[in-house]
């Protein structure tokens, strides 16, 4: 069947305290949102349907502001999936509507097919 590209997921759960906080995590959700879209080439104008491939992601896991050589590397990934849950089970609101919680779920592919020699680099 072939060997297939590795797959990540990480999940994240906000819970603002303050306008700003919520603020900061709707332009979180908007950022993922916004760049695991691909685009027409030149706009779609003319009936052109070409489309751009969607932007990539170089992920690190990080430990006190160096890369964390105790973890795997992840080669260069497109967000294939996101999943954004408002509210917790059930939904619940601030003043204004800004949800109390907000659970954002990703789900990575890398690009590489990852082999030996990408394992002996810490892959």
């Amino acid at each position: 069947e072939g060997i297939g590209k590795r797959n990540f997921s990480f999940s994240f759960t906000f819970i603002p305290k303050s306008e700003q906080e919520a603020e900061v995590i709707k332009e979180i959700v908007y950022y993922f949102k916004h760049h695991m879209a691909a685009d027409y080439v030149g706009g779609g104008a003319s009936g052109v349907r070409e489309m751009n491939f969607p932007d990539s992601f170089d992920i690190e896991y990080m430990h006190i502001g160096k890369q964390n050589p105790n973890l795997h590397k992840i080669s260069t990934c497109a967000l294939t999936k996101m999943d954004v849950e408002y509210g917790g089970d059930r939904y619940v609101a601030y003043e204004g509507g800004v949800p109390q919680t907000t659970k954002l779920s990703l789900s990575f592919a890398e690009f590489d097919i990852i082999t030996k020699q990408h394992i002996e680099a810490g892959y």
